[in-house]
């Protein structure tokens, strides 16, 4: 799957990447012992070494775009409801293999039931009259300025305002897509690392060998 960039995002956003990673053939378990260890491992480790979250360059990279609309960045809650002593949710297992990497890497990402996307995927800039389904099935007006995907049937996700509610991961989805927005740019081997990690988190509790294809990253070098 290619990602086309909007010439006007690109060009307010000059170092914007988008990295992407599809997974095959994954059975999205309710839950996972194995999964849970690896949570309380990663609870530690955060708590060990986030404590000035606030000050980590990716959360103030992060966070210079959500100030514009009067947000601040949502990892940096979640970060802190760890440090202050809450565990990690129990969703499904591969929403939380998702989450754990973005918790850990800090990097803002969205997952998609491959299948039910449609056509090609274009990130772009809102003009502020578009409209979406966000995942808790509430519809939102978006923000002019916000960053989303569209694929041929409408917005799948927004920077704001999170993953859309057509394409979401569900206990019946097997294929995967992971979407990550890094507006600031970021290192190549960092978006890497972070989908790896993912993949990591998903071999904890899969049965089976994982189908997945390269780790893109756009635009293309």
């Amino acid at each position: 799957m290619e990602v086309k960039l909007s010439e006007n995002m690109r060009e307010e956003y000059s170092d914007i990447k988008i990295g992407i990673l599809e997974v095959r053939s994954v059975i999205n378990k309710r839950g996972d012992p194995r999964l849970e260890e690896e949570k309380r491992r990663l609870e530690a480790f955060i708590r060990k070494n986030y404590s000035d979250v606030k000050n980590l360059e990716v959360i103030k990279s992060y966070n210079r775009f959500f100030k514009k609309y009067g947000k601040t960045y949502p990892i940096l809650y979640q970060i802190q409801s760890i440090l202050s002593g809450r565990r990690l949710p129990s969703i499904s297992a591969v929403v939380e293999a998702m989450f754990m990497a973005e918790l850990k890497n800090m990097f803002l990402t969205a997952g998609h039931d491959l299948d039910s996307l449609k056509g090609s995927l274009e990130t772009k800039l809102t003009k502020g009259t578009e409209k979406y389904v966000k995942i808790n099935g509430k519809e939102q007006r978006l923000k002019a300025g916000d960053i989303v995907t569209t694929d041929a049937v409408g917005i799948i996700s927004s920077v704001i305002y999170g993953p859309d509610h057509r394409t979401r991961v569900t206990e019946n989805t097997r294929n995967h897509l992971f979407f990550s927005y890094f507006p600031y740019g970021e290192d190549d081997i960092n978006i890497k690392r972070h989908f790896r990690n993912i993949l990591e988190n998903i071999r904890i509790f899969s049965d089976k060998e994982l189908e997945s294809e390269e780790i893109k990253i756009f635009p293309r070098s």
